[in-house]
């Protein structure tokens, strides 16, 4: 890219599936999202916000969620250690620390799943323009003076960036999931979300939920 983004948050998220539509069915009825036909696929909205895109997979693009960072330079792609891959899109950031408040259904963090943290440091810290902090567990990037991201080498959801959505009762949720035919991957207590549950739908795409009304 011909130069760095300062990157202050989420455009949206996205997911490439194999089926768009039956994707849009599971998660409205898990997150109370609202999806509408785009030139790409589907946006999916909370509110007057939108959180979400979904759309089949173009030539070589492997189905699951993938995050598009809200830049101050052109459109671009990021592929870093482990192979993790993430977008940057102009525009402001819809999710994040500098962004309203999450409501439920909407993104509440992000953390970056990897093999070896000095490397993911090095490439998206410099990349995006974040500071690395190191003195408070759980929220190691920083922009601005304010948590953006985690990182940590743990893989119940494999490698690569794991996006968290807000919702009201943890447990709640993570029953309707088993109800709509996904499954859950991993429980645990995040040092800056407390109990977290991770998912996968059925098609095996994973992201990560938690009560929270607070990026982080």
């Amino acid at each position: 890219m011909p130069a760095r983004p300062v990157v202050r948050g989420l455009r949206r998220a996205e997911l490439i599936s194999l089926d768009p539509t039956a994707s849009a069915v599971f998660y409205r009825a898990l997150l109370d999202w609202t999806p509408a036909p785009a030139g790409i696929g589907l946006d999916c909205w909370v509110g007057n916000r939108r959180c979400a895109v979904m759309r089949a997979p173009r030539a070589d693009e492997q189905p699951g969620w993938r995050l598009v960072f809200a830049g101050t330079s052109q459109d671009g792609s990021l592929t870093g250690p482990d192979d993790t891959t993430a977008l940057v899109a102009k525009g402001r950031a819809q999710h994040g620390p500098w962004a309203p408040r999450p409501r439920p259904g909407e993104p509440c963090w992000i953390e970056l799943r990897t093999t070896d943290p000095q490397r993911a440091d090095l490439f998206w810290a410099d990349t995006l323009n974040w500071v690395v902090r190191t003195d408070r567990p759980g929220s190691d990037y920083v922009v601005g003076g304010r948590p953006l991201a985690s990182r940590t080498k743990r893989r119940s959801a494999g490698w690569g960036w794991l996006c968290f959505f807000a919702v009201t009762d943890v447990d709640a949720a993570g029953a309707q999931v088993l109800e709509l035919g996904g499954t859950i991957t991993d429980q645990d207590e995040h040092p800056l979300l407390g109990h977290t549950v991770v998912i996968a739908d059925p098609a095996g795409a994973t992201i990560g939920l938690a009560s929270s009304n607070t990026w982080g």
